[in-house]
């Protein structure tokens, strides 16, 4: 009779830590990417927000005293706060435009900033 060749209980046990410590790090690399993932979504359509707020602002063509305004959008199923500051400039006829864009759930943490200028027509 031959005697029978398998794997031993020490050999299985080495093999299936091995097994969990590899899928740990797959599961890990993966739930990193997403997070970075809908980070760079966030801060792009962020971005997005802010130039439009940007170019409505030129668009409306208003020359105001105001030096800050504030106001929500919903873009891409979320809802946005956008602050824009309106700074003089040397020149009289021209404004120094900057815009933050928050995500709804942290109005602390700007996600986009932009800067522009507007001149009066």
């Amino acid at each position: 009779m031959k005697p029978r060749r398998g794997f031993t209980l020490i050999e299985i046990m080495v093999a299936l830590a091995v097994i969990t410590i590899a899928l740990g790090a797959i599961i890990e690399s993966t739930t990193s990417s997403n997070r970075n993932l809908q980070y760079l979504r966030d801060r792009s359509v962020a971005s997005w927000v802010a130039s439009n707020e940007l170019a409505r602002f030129r668009a409306q063509r208003i020359w105001s005293s105001r030096s800050s305004r504030q106001g929500s959008v919903e873009m891409a199923g979320r809802e946005w706060q956008w602050k824009m500051q309106i700074h003089k400039t040397d020149d009289p006829d021209m404004r120094r435009i900057e815009i933050q864009v928050f995500a709804e759930d942290a109005p602390d943490q700007p996600l986009a900033r932009i800067n522009g200028f507007s001149g009066r027509l």
